[in-house]
């Protein structure tokens, strides 16, 4: 399910993505996505492999961060699929980091 923020706000973006992302530094990229853009929140596993990241920032911001993280067949890297929402606030975090 997707939400329609309006531009400018402040959102948080959940990803949780699908396919060959676990074992191949996916939670590595996506941090340094991440960085290079200028998003703040979490990457980690999850137990049915996939991967879960929360995002914060604004609307137009994310929505590059999502296109950067959003790749297939980079370093063994194939993501299938994201499910993703979007809710207004902040996660409050300062980082973006890798939890296990």
């Amino acid at each position: 399910m997707v939400t329609h923020i309006n531009l400018g706000e402040l959102v948080i973006a959940r990803y949780t993505v699908h396919g060959i992302v676990q074992g191949v530094g996916y939670r590595a990229f996506v941090r340094y996505c991440a960085l290079r853009i200028g998003v703040v929140g979490t990457v980690r596993n999850q137990q049915d492999g996939s991967v879960l990241v929360v995002a914060d920032g604004d609307r137009e911001t994310l929505e590059k961060f999502e296109k950067s993280i959003d790749v297939s067949q980079e370093h063994g890297i194939q993501v299938m699929h994201m499910d993703k929402e979007y809710v207004d606030g902040s996660t409050g975090l300062r980082a973006f980091r890798i939890e296990k």
